[in-house]
């Protein structure tokens, strides 16, 4: 019934979100386009304290739409056995032109990839940028049967 209380279904501590972001996995990317309608993309990311950050095309959606907006919501979602899990992350976003090279080289090894420790040359680098959401709202619950 509406308004009664899920038994459950529970709030995720700031530390159980914090550890379910600091996981290897896919989060979903959300931004306001200029005209109005949400863009979402699947992203690797890397969580550092209190930001959110993942490396995008310099020219993507994503990437205009945090410079026009300013803001960015992440979120991700784990299903393990009769459990599902998900924290969702929003704040400010902001565009770094050209990307941190120690944080590409850190989501290469959070996702056990090699894109970036091969070394990018003038040209990659001018066509890439890392988007960070410095994370204001935490919005996390998790739910079994």
């Amino acid at each position: 019934m509406a308004g009664e209380a899920n038994p459950n279904k529970r709030r995720l501590s700031r530390d159980e979100a914090v550890e379910l972001l600091s996981r290897p996995l896919t989060g979903v990317f959300s931004s306001v386009s200029d005209g109005g309608w949400i863009h979402s993309v699947p992203v690797h990311f890397l969580s550092v304290e209190d930001q959110i950050r993942f490396v995008a095309g310099a020219q993507d959606s994503k990437t205009r739409n945090v410079e026009r907006r300013g803001q960015g919501t992440l979120c991700v979602e784990v299903t393990e056995g009769s459990s599902r899990t998900y924290a969702s992350v929003s704040g400010p976003a902001t565009v770094q032109r050209p990307p941190d090279a120690a944080d590409l080289r850190a989501l290469d090894r959070r996702y056990s990839r090699v894109d970036f420790a091969e070394g990018w040359d003038d040209e990659a680098f001018a066509a890439a940028a890392m988007i960070t959401i410095s994370v204001e709202r935490w919005i996390a619950w998790t739910y079994w049967d």
